[in-house]
């Protein structure tokens, strides 16, 4: 990054969805580093749409399943983080949700390449698979404690 040039910001939201102990999960792998990583649905906050709708659509466009936010259960996230080569300021709003429609009711998955599939992710590996990123894994902690 060149001096005096700030990253670029990125506004987005994202969904904390615990099902039978396991959290809803993608699995992305970063064009430019060949490197895959889980992490909560969750993508871009469009022109005119406010963060919770923006985390509902992105969860349906990434896992095929429907969900209902909590009323009241929300947690914002500042970070680094760097995708694709370019690093920039990220800003994510995190809302617990619930399965609309059960674990069996996923529609068809047409995503990104970079996008590799639901995970199921058991509670108990919130830590080792979510760690490559503290401020994220402190928002899906803080969360799933609710």
């Amino acid at each position: 990054m060149t001096a005096g040039r700030e990253s670029p910001k990125r506004i987005r939201a994202s969904v904390v969805c615990v099902h039978e102990g396991e959290l809803l999960c993608v699995r992305l792998r970063d064009p430019k580093t060949g490197v895959a990583q889980l992490f909560p649905p969750g993508g871009a906050i469009e022109p005119g749409e406010s963060a919770s709708v923006a985390a509902e659509r992105e969860t349906l466009e990434e896992t095929g399943y429907r969900v209902v936010l909590a009323s009241g259960q929300a947690h914002v996230a500042r970070y680094p983080y760097t995708w694709n080569g370019t690093p920039r300021r990220v800003t994510t709003h995190f809302f617990r949700a619930w399965l609309l429609d059960g674990k069996q009711s996923a529609a068809p998955v047409h995503d990104a390449s970079y996008h590799e599939g639901v995970v199921w992710l058991p509670l108990a590996e919130l830590d080792r698979t979510l760690g490559f990123e503290p401020a994220i894994l402190a928002a899906v902690r803080a969360l799933v404690a609710l």
